[in-house]
């Protein structure tokens, strides 16, 4: 459907010579000051799909070419503009007719797919190519058969819906609907072909919609009326015959039994056709909880993008099911969702015992409903998200499922692929299924500080924390008398630093008072290498999955975040040798040793690792 620049818009090179001249003649006896007028006016005659065209909304539409007499405004630049970006395909517009003025103007005749704009709008200087108030515009974009999986490039289909119906999805068409001007329908009414089965041949997608359609044969080369172009959302997989081993569950609209949205097998490895799917428990026939949970999210998969869905499988449904042989198949009705707008697609959550824990409805203006949500990438088999509107979505589901207990991924709390591959795949105004799992127990890990002196890890200790200024652990002085007895004094900083006869007694006994004080202000340096000011530290620790592991970094960053990398112990008293104490306060810094960080579990206690000199 390309433009081919090559050609004129008009039959032939001789037409093009004849405009010519009778421009020149014209342009001879007009008058400066006179209005322009066409020299020629011809219809065109390139092949149609090669006069689709799109606004620019740069010039306006007229009722004839905007520089002659009498020309009237039928659509201002703003409205052009408006069609221009519309997402609907009856805003296609189609070029049939082109004139040119004395003045070298060209213009062409458009109307809107949907006959609502008609008129002549300035085209440029060439007849070569559109121009000016009009460009070239690809209406459906063709595209590989790879786009679809193996399977359904392999599969037969039925429509869905047969009846007469003008949605897209019920009759086919000549081309995908409103692709081509005046292109109607193959047929007005599938219902005489409600079990003839097709395999399709062609796909693409509309410009305006991006909705996939693809184009279906019928398998009976002697019926070739109702091939045409159907939107994919329109057709039902053909019933494939039911292996021995199998049941097939067929899901259908509740108010028609013979209407099948979708269908399901279920196989048992070593099952015997004839023998029942289930058992019988007392009077009740019923199914294993497994098959419960596994059947149901068979059902929800096969009921993705559609506007059926089906919460739980009631006890009757069960017994249905328990009782079918295997080798045949079963109908079970599904619920219509009636409620869902037409430009929103509805996420259930699925809980792991398959039960639905919520939905959430998620809205893009301008949508339209049998619209694919996602798009398929070429060479891919996994359909993906625009990722504006990924980000929406994901943005939209966290917050839904903010404090229900569940999230969307064990680690990240994000979109897993498979869970975009199932939301890319619905349609808007139908819903779909992805799976939540329980958000991890959290567990605390406890920080405990320990202390080395240099680089002498023999020396490590654990420090103690304590919010008060000064040391509070106790320290034994206990000194050989000359006499060759012992004084013991045990005492805290606190209690030393207010009676100074504590420290005098001790040192009363001593003959070398020097030696005997540099012993007792070693103890209580002794003690402050012992304990860390609390201060505003948080060494309650941090949080993480139970069981999970933690690195160095974890602990080290943790630290950094709360100001914890420098710790500093209370003031110890420095004495003189009547017991007073030194005006100065002195303490010990302790910085963490990154290196000696080490990894752990979450639950268990980290350490962390200070030295200090």
């Amino acid at each position: 459907m390309k433009f081919d620049l090559k050609r004129s818009l008009f039959l032939s090179i001789a037409a093009l010579g004849f405009i010519a001249v009778a421009g020149t003649t014209n342009a001879q006896n007009a008058s400066a000051k006179t209005y322009a007028h066409v020299t020629s006016n011809q219809k065109m005659s390139t092949l149609a799909q090669n006069r689709n065209v799109n606004f620019t909304g740069t010039h306006a539409l007229y009722t004839k070419a905007g520089t002659l007499k009498g020309a009237r405004k039928v659509a201002s630049q703003s409205t052009l503009m408006g069609l221009a970006n519309s997402n609907v395909s009856t805003s296609n517009v189609r070029a049939y007719q082109v004139a040119t003025t004395n003045r070298g103007s060209v213009y062409f005749k458009v109307v809107t797919f949907d006959g609502q704009y008609r008129g002549w709008i300035y085209g440029g200087k060439s007849l070569s190519s559109f121009g000016g108030g009009v460009t070239q515009y690809t209406t459906f974009n063709n595209q590989n058969l790879s786009t679809l999986t193996t399977a359904q490039q392999n599969a037969t289909y039925k429509i869905a819906n047969p009846g007469t119906a003008n949605d897209f999805k019920t009759v086919t068409y000549q081309q995908p609907a409103w692709t081509q001007y005046k292109v109607g329908r193959a047929i007005t009414d599938s219902t005489p072909y409600a079990n003839t089965t097709f395999k399709i041949d062609q796909v693409g997608t509309r410009t305006r919609e991006n909705d996939q359609w693809v184009h279906i044969t019928a398998t009976n080369a002697a019926t070739t009326a109702p091939n045409g172009w159907i939107l994919m959302s329109g057709l039902t997989q053909a019933q494939a015959p039911i292996a021995d081993n199998a049941i097939q569950i067929n899901l259908v609209d509740p108010s028609n039994n013979n209407n099948v949205v979708k269908s399901i097998t279920v196989t048992r490895n070593g099952a015997t056709k004839g023998t029942n799917f289930g058992y019988l428990d007392g009077n009740n026939w019923t199914i294993s909880s497994s098959d419960r949970s596994s059947i149901l999210n068979q059902i929800r998969g096969a009921l993705n993008g559609t506007s059926y869905g089906l919460d739980n499988l009631s006890t009757a449904q069960i017994a249905q099911i328990a009782q079918t042989n295997f080798g045949s198949s079963t109908n079970i009705a599904v619920n219509k969702i009636t409620n869902i707008a037409d430009n929103a697609v509805r996420i259930n959550f699925v809980k792991p015992d398959s039960t639905i824990l919520k939905y959430s409805d998620w809205v893009k203006s301008g949508a339209t409903k049998g619209a694919n949500v996602g798009y398929l990438p070429s060479g891919n088999t996994n359909w993906a998200l625009n990722s504006t509107d990924q980000a929406n979505i994901q943005s939209q589901l966290v917050s839904a499922l903010s404090g229900s207990g569940f999230q969307l991924d064990t680690t990240t709390n994000a979109l897993t692929t498979a869970q975009i591959d199932q939301i890319a795949r619905g349609t808007f105004g139908g819903q779909v299924y992805i799976s939540v799992v329980p958000v991890p127990a959290t567990t605390v890990s406890p920080i405990t500080p320990y202390a080395f002196q240099g680089i002498n890890l023999l020396s490590t200790h654990q420090l103690t924390g304590t919010s008060s200024s000064v040391i509070v652990g106790t320290v034994s002085l206990s000194e050989k008398t000359p006499q060759g007895g012992y004084i013991t004094v045990t005492t805290n900083a606190t209690d030393a630093i207010k009676d100074k006869t504590v420290v005098a007694k001790v040192l009363a006994n001593y003959v070398d008072k020097d030696t005997a004080l540099q012993a007792v202000n070693d103890a209580f340096k002794a003690e402050a290498q012992n304990e860390y000011s609390l201060a505003n530290l948080n060494f309650n620790g941090f949080k993480g999955v139970s069981g999970a592991s933690f690195s160095a970094s974890d602990v080290m960053k943790y630290l950094s975040d709360n100001n914890m990398t420098t710790l500093t112990s209370p003031t110890y008293p420095v004495f003189n040798q009547d017991g007073t104490t030194k005006s100065t306060d002195s303490t010990i810094t302790y910085k963490v040793s990154n290196g000696d960080l080490i990894p752990g579990t979450f639950g268990k206690p980290a350490n962390a690792y200070y030295s200090y000199q």
